[in-house]
């Protein structure tokens, strides 16, 4: 994938509500697209899932 950060917006679990986060996408376990970054007000990891990577 690209190394460019972009924006995304998930939940923090810490603030409990919705952020736009800058992140990369990384591809987890489990074959599955994900961003991922840290939320700007508390500093919490923040995933969000994208989908199926493509093999």
């Amino acid at each position: 994938m690209a190394d460019k950060a972009q924006t995304y917006n998930g939940y923090c679990v810490k603030c409990k509500e919705k952020r736009d986060f800058e992140g990369h996408v990384e591809v987890s376990k489990t074959g599955m697209n994900m961003a991922k970054g840290k939320c700007p007000v508390c500093g919490t990891t923040v995933n969000r899932i994208l989908g199926k990577a493509k093999v």
